[in-house]
């Protein structure tokens, strides 16, 4: 039953997730992408907020052994940020989710390389397939300079998934020692003083609609990150993972009835790639994770 729980937390949100991502992109038409990065940051603050306070213990949020880790992980998690809020902002949103879930493959990468997991040929081969699916998304954009919006947002894309491999890499370091309500707060803390240095490139005042969705779109993600990291006490991250993908069903949704953007032949190919690539690690991690146990039960007995 906790298991059921856990996915339906999921679920709920990848939705909210995907509704802040549709705010984005339209307030991304009315105000630059630093002054998002602030809103998104720091009006998720409240519901951590509150969450701290139903669960009793305030000071959780500001317990840390290691401030600099925090500081070191809210910099790359606030790039990742910027560079995947400004790729929405100029590629479809079906496109740039299909680009975006090369990140739990760059995960994969980076866990051998900074981490120095083993990982076997066989990850190491969805992680390449993975890279071809993205290959295949890009393939229209290729001959176009680097200059043209759709090049550049699908540049940023993939930029962004290196951003949040590297900052979830470090926040797997970080559990090890820290409160997750702890590492919420300090992302969202740095990431909101981190934002303000776009102030100099210029921030605008926008209309009362779009300051109400800009706060909205930091309450649904700072509420959608709350559920996720539930959701994981709840279920194995390994099952959980696999309902990532809903984002690209959410994604063509709201690119249709929003933005009236179709996602092309090409990207529906390469992102079933990618989302295969991605799953074949999913279940491969489960795999081990299974045969980690069985072995650790081994040794015990």
């Amino acid at each position: 039953m906790t298991s059921l729980v856990g996915i339906g937390l999921k679920l709920l949100a990848t939705m909210l997730f995907a509704v802040m991502i549709a705010i984005v992109k339209h307030a991304a038409t009315v105000v630059p992408t630093g002054e998002i990065v602030f809103a998104r940051s720091f009006f998720a603050l409240i519901p951590l907020a509150v969450m701290a306070v139903m669960q009793g213990d305030w000071r959780d949020c500001i317990r840390t052994a290691n401030p600099w880790m925090h500081v070191r992980r809210s910099v790359i998690g606030a790039s990742a940020m910027f560079t995947w809020f400004t790729a929405i902002s100029m590629l479809p949103l079906p496109e740039a989710t299909a680009i975006s879930f090369l990140t739990p493959l760059m995960i994969v990468a980076l866990a051998a390389i900074v981490l120095k997991e083993d990982v076997g040929i066989y990850r190491w081969s969805a992680v390449g397939v993975g890279f071809v699916g993205v290959l295949v998304i890009l393939y229209p954009r290729l001959g176009q300079p680097i200059g043209e919006t759709g090049m550049l947002g699908a540049m940023l894309a993939a930029i962004s998934t290196v951003f949040m491999a590297f900052a979830a890499i470090l926040v797997r370091k970080m559990t090890k020692t820290e409160k997750n309500a702890a590492i919420m707060f300090y992302f969202f803390v740095t990431a909101s003083a981190f934002s303000l240095i776009s102030l100099y490139w210029g921030w605008v005042l926008p209309d009362w609609q779009t300051i109400l969705l800009l706060v909205f779109a930091g309450l649904l993600g700072g509420v959608a990150q709350i559920l996720t990291t539930q959701a994981f006490r709840l279920t194995e991250a390994s099952l959980l993972a696999s309902f990532d993908y809903i984002n690209m069903v959410w994604a063509v949704l709201m690119g249709i009835l929003l933005f009236d953007e179709y996602p092309s032949n090409t990207v529906l190919l390469g992102g079933t790639i990618v989302i295969l690539a991605g799953l074949f690690v999913v279940e491969r991690e489960r795999r081990l994770g299974v045969a980690r146990k069985a072995e650790n039960r081994s040794k015990a007995l």
